[in-house]
């Protein structure tokens, strides 16, 4: 199978977040510390450029980018200066949208730095942690400063609607994150797979026997986190190679890689041969059981990928540490 050339990438600038939504799929934390080097984020977006010969769209996110105001800043700023191409968009989730001078100072200052658009994330996850006051008065100046076409809401519907879910008892907020999460929209990968998956109807794994065959290499899409593990699309844990570090390669390197040797790789051609289904099946040859069923494509994958980790097994695909924190703690 061929390996697409990733057209549009993130850089994921910390692990860190104000929040522990129930849906991250990153298990991001408030206690979280790591955050990519500006220098090292450049060099990763050059590298990102130099892989396809269409160019790369690049988007900053987290975790939380502007948990760090100066260095996102810096990142869009350099990255503009070198000609590395537009910043695509910034993600957040308006934590710190508290006072509108700082929304058009900080608005102001990544426009004149190239970002395209800016992208909130909107839900009853996030509104466990942040305000929807906040995050309302950061969509409606971004439109006004920015333009409509340019300010993505995930979700529209919940930003008009939603409420704020703070100081509600543990019950309401329970019963209003359930019922989203039955909904569909989100993956049930990370943190999600192990706090909302068990909440909705559960399938047997059979039912995703075949899908995703394609979506680990014939994704345009892949996400870098800050120690350097590039990750195909939002599959968070299932790692492509390594950027940073020792021993760790070219963004170019890693590409061609993969392109030459990913049927050498038995999580990546597992998932490309036959899907999650296959992976389980891998799994069940180092004596793994089954679970009695599965939320999503997303939750089977995920499940499996934890229990590998859990006993030590492909860590060379399947990581960083981190990323399975959770589970991992729950494990232990």
């Amino acid at each position: 199978m061929a390996v697409k050339y990733w057209s549009f990438a993130g850089l994921m600038l910390t692990d860190w977040c104000n929040a522990r939504c129930a849906s991250c799929y990153l298990s991001c934390r408030p206690e979280a510390q790591r955050w990519l080097r500006v220098d090292d984020a450049l060099s990763l977006w050059r590298g990102l450029q130099k892989t396809s010969p269409h160019g790369c769209r690049v988007h900053l996110s987290g975790g939380e980018p502007f948990g760090d105001w100066p260095r996102l800043l810096e990142i869009a700023q350099r990255a503009q200066a070198a000609g590395l191409g537009p910043l695509h968009k910034v993600e957040t989730n308006g934590y710190w949208a508290r006072d509108e001078a700082i929304i058009h100072e900080r608005l102001a200052a990544l426009d004149a730095a190239g970002m395209e658009k800016l992208s909130i994330s909107a839900d009853p996850f996030h509104q466990a942690y942040v305000a929807i006051d906040d995050v309302r008065r950061l969509a409606r100046i971004a439109r006004e400063t920015l333009g409509e076409d340019r300010v993505q809401v995930r979700w529209e519907d919940w930003l008009d609607h939603g409420q704020d879910l703070r100081n509600v008892d543990d019950a309401t907020r329970q019963e209003c994150v359930i019922q989203w999460a039955s909904g569909g929209r989100d993956r049930f990968n990370g943190r999600a797979g192990d706090v909302l998956a068990p909440h909705v109807e559960l399938k047997p794994a059979a039912v995703w026997d075949g899908v995703c065959r394609e979506g680990v290499l014939r994704s345009k899409h892949v996400h870098i986190e800050p120690g350097g593990c590039v990750f195909p699309g939002t599959c968070a844990g299932i790692v492509l190679g390594r950027a940073l570090g020792p021993g760790g390669k070219s963004i170019p390197e890693i590409w061609q890689d993969l392109a030459d040797h990913h049927a050498d790789r038995p999580i990546v051609s597992s998932l490309a041969e036959g899907g999650p289904t296959a992976l389980l099946e891998l799994a069940k040859s180092h004596g793994h059981s089954p679970e009695v069923g599965y939320a999503s494509k997303c939750h089977l994958c995920w499940s499996v990928r934890s229990w590998l980790v859990s006993q030590g097994l492909y860590l060379d695909e399947l990581g960083p540490d981190w990323v399975y924190q959770d589970e991992s703690e729950k494990r232990r």
